[in-house]
């Protein structure tokens, strides 16, 4: 069992995933109500009057000014607005590392509080050889080219190779070892 880079970096993608969503579905229902609910109201309401649109140009003079800008103006104020989106985004993306990190912290310690106090489920464990040695750990994650187990006597943590072979420990149901001790019919002897 290998897990290269491209694994890596999609089970990173299915972690974001849910957070990307719930980001895009909040600034469509916004968009949405922007568009078909406030915009049209406001559009009603300047139509409606001249004085509407008289205070809807005194409040624009009073926030942008009455002067006509020059293009040395205009082509500053949409640099500043760009950059200004740029530096938005990437806050927005360092927030989301962080957060995908706090995520993963969280998933470890309960792994390291479910390993230290012995609650280690079989079905969580691997045998792996290590210096030709059968060790049985537990399974802690693996990377695009190393895997990480920690044993549960000694607490060492044993890093080795994604290419080497190891297998999961799993429980035998109660089915199967009734099925052991069922003697074999006639027919399967056959």
């Amino acid at each position: 069992m290998e897990r290269n880079f491209h694994q890596v970096i999609y089970s990173g993608l299915l972690i974001s995933f849910v957070p990307i969503i719930t980001i895009l579905l909040l600034a469509w229902t916004a968009l949405l109500i922007w568009s078909h609910l406030i915009l049209p109201t406001y559009v009603d309401w300047i139509r409606r009057k001249f004085s509407h649109r008289r205070k809807m140009v005194k409040f624009r003079r009073f926030w942008f000014g009455r002067r006509n800008e020059a293009e040395i103006e205009k082509s500053a104020k949409s640099l500043f607005t760009r950059v200004s989106i740029g530096l938005l985004l990437s806050v927005f993306y360092i927030l989301s590392l962080i957060y995908f990190e706090s995520i993963g912290t969280n998933k470890a310690e309960v792994v390291l509080d479910n390993h230290n106090s012995s609650k280690n489920k079989t079905e969580h464990m691997i045998q792996v050889e290590i210096e030709n040695k059968l060790k049985k750990l537990r399974f802690l994650a693996c990377g695009a080219r190393t895997c990480a187990g920690i044993e549960e006597e000694t607490n060492l943590v044993y890093y080795f190779s994604a290419t080497t072979s190891y297998s999961f420990l799993h429980h035998e149901t109660e089915a199967t070892e009734l099925s052991r001790s069922i003697p074999p019919t006639a027919a399967n002897q056959k």
